[in-house]
Parts: C-alpha cells; sequence; structure tokens
C-alpha cells in the first residue's frame, strides 16, 4: 500500500512487516513485533483519516516523523481484460472516495468492495479466477502483482496528497522535527 512507499521514504532501509489494518500495525508495535509504525493520517481530498486517530487517541503511542507522499491511482486488472469486463471493484475506502468521479463515470453497475488497503485490493486481483475484477491501486502494486494499469491517474485531484506518520511507543525527537 501507499504506506510501504512512506517507510521506504522516511527510512533509508527499511525492514518492513505488513499487516493487514491501521489496528495490526499498533499491535505489532505493542507485541514487540515492530519498532515503529506508518499510517495515513489525512488526505487533501478525503480528509482525515479518522480510524488512525481514534486509534492515536485510545493508545499511548508517540508521532516521531511525518512525510506527505503523492497518491495517484491506478485501474488496475488482470492482463488482458478490458474495461467494458470489469464487474467488481477492489480498494481500500479511502482509494473510492478519492476516486469517485472515475467510478460515478463507469456509467453502469459495477460492485464496489471496500478492503483493508489498496495493496490486499490489488492482491486480490491477482489470485481472483476470474477477469472481471479491477483493483484502485498504485503503480507499484501493479508491477508487484503483475497487473495491468488500464486506467492511470484515477483520483479526483491531481493535487493528492496523503500525510502519513511514523509512530512509536518512544518518545523520539528527531533532527529537523518543527511540528507538535
Amino acid at each position: 500500500a501507499y504506506s510501504t512507499i512512506a517507510a521506504e521514504r522516511l527510512f533509508a532501509t527499511p525492514s518492513i512487516m505488513h499487516v493487514n489494518t491501521f489496528e495490526g500495525a499498533f499491535s505489532a508495535i505493542e507485541s514487540g513485533l515492530c519498532e515503529y509504525g506508518i499510517l495515513p493520517i489525512e488526505n487533501s481530498t478525503a480528509g482525515s483519516v479518522n480510524q488512525v486517530y481514534d486509534l492515536m487517541v485510545s493508545r499511548n503511542f508517540h508521532i516521531v516523523r511525518s512525510i506527505r507522499i503523492k497518491v495517484d491511482h491506478s485501474l488496475l486488472v488482470k492482463p488482458g481484460t478490458k474495461k467494458e469486463d470489469i464487474k467488481e471493484i477492489f480498494s481500500h475506502p479511502q482509494a473510492i472516495s478519492q476516486s469517485g468521479e472515475f467510478l460515478s463515470s463507469l456509467g453502469r453497475d459495477v460492485k464496489i468492495t471496500e478492503c483493508e488497503n489498496t495493496a490486499i485490493a490489488a492482491k486480490m486481483v491477482s489470485e481472483a479466477q476470474s477477469n472481471t475484477v479491477a483493483a484502485i491501486s498504485s503503480e507499484l502494486c501493479a508491477s508487484q502483482y503483475n497487473l495491468e494499469i488500464i486506467k492511470p491517474h484515477i483520483q479526483n485531484s491531481k493535487n493528492n496528497y496523503t500525510r502519513f506518520i511514523c509512530f512509536s511507543k518512544n518518545l523520539e525527537i528527531n533532527p529537523g522535527a518543527d511540528r507538535t
């Protein structure tokens, strides 16, 4: 998911462990499996990621870094699938919200199914037995899951940015920190 891109920009050589849910990132740190978690906190077009804010409030964690990433959604399919073949699209609720104009433009009944994140959506398409499914995800996921991009840049705004936070159980103040 886009959190992987954020991790790769925040850390020189990150050792990344993937989890399926926002809650899973907090649990991985609590159990000692990870030192840091990286999650989206707000998007320029879809607003706050309230579930992450709620988890931050309910747990005793500290934001130690943040980064702003340009989010560019694409419609991914199995090789050979045509746009008119698609009957169901998988993605995270934020990505669905950020791509609402494109989804409305399809002009036909296409089922929209929410899932835990955009990477899981791409994986579901790659593992599907049928060529009637698609995912709203990143170009990175297209290459990772051997999918084709049949429609790039489907987000509502070309200036679609998400701020990701890096959080930890331990308070750290990094050089150059300038936010509360």
